[in-house]
């Protein structure tokens, strides 16, 4: 073969291959993981991570403008004789009971975390409950070590207890049927009133998956 038809035909294969999807170039793009209007794609089994930041989100609008909550709240600040007091929360274990190991519990707390402090309707503690942080333990057990000044060391007894509790956890149901595979989640969470038990607020968002079957099967 010639040399000049040799590097026409290469040329015409790549032209080819630049039109065929299964030999494009990959492509890097940005997204926002916290919107689930943009990226809705997810497998059959899988849980979205943005759909959990924006029900996240959403779970804590409910909290901070739910009836029972506020009657809560203005009984607290009674208690308190605080018109502007704000109770301390400590956020439990939420747990991951779906079949998705992938799924990162840790950023969907910190997400409920984040809007509800900003809602300036409750404050966090990370002195008890899952949140609890070795290294504010250590901090506050630095009266062993001469080289800090004591007089700036963490007192006992000024550690605030919490008076709500927070926890819960994304739950899974999946159903088949010969021409339908439907798996649906619900984040499901609890806040409750540690001196008293009662829980105040709850909240459920569901959200799923449903695979169709096809022409030529699964």
């Amino acid at each position: 073969m010639k040399r000049n038809e040799t590097i026409t035909m290469f040329m015409a294969a790549a032209l080819v291959c630049g039109f065929a999807s299964g030999c494009s170039s990959t492509k890097t793009v940005t997204f926002d993981p916290t919107n689930p209007t943009v990226n809705t794609a997810r497998a059959l089994g899988t849980v979205s991570q943005a759909e959990c930041f924006m029900a996240a989100r959403e779970a804590a609008q409910n909290a901070i403008s739910s009836p029972s909550f506020e009657r809560f709240l203005a009984q607290y600040r009674r208690e308190k004789n605080d018109t502007l007091a704000v109770p301390l929360m400590q956020v439990g274990h939420l747990r991951n009971q779906t079949d998705d190991p992938n799924l990162q519990m840790g950023l969907v707390t910190d997400e409920l975390c984040t809007a509800l402090l900003n809602s300036g309707k409750v404050e966090v503690t990370l002195a008890t409950g899952a949140d609890a942080s070795a290294t504010f333990a250590e901090a506050r057990d630095l009266r062993k070590d001469d080289n800090f000044n004591q007089s700036t060391v963490a007192k006992k007894g000024r550690l605030e207890a919490p008076r709500l509790s927070l926890e819960g956890g994304i739950l899974w149901n999946r159903v088949d049927t010969a021409d339908e595979k439907v798996q649906v989640y619900s984040f499901n969470l609890k806040l409750a009133d540690i001196d008293t038990g009662k829980v105040i607020w709850t909240y459920n968002k569901p959200f799923g998956t449903k695979k169709v079957k096809g022409t030529f099967g699964w």
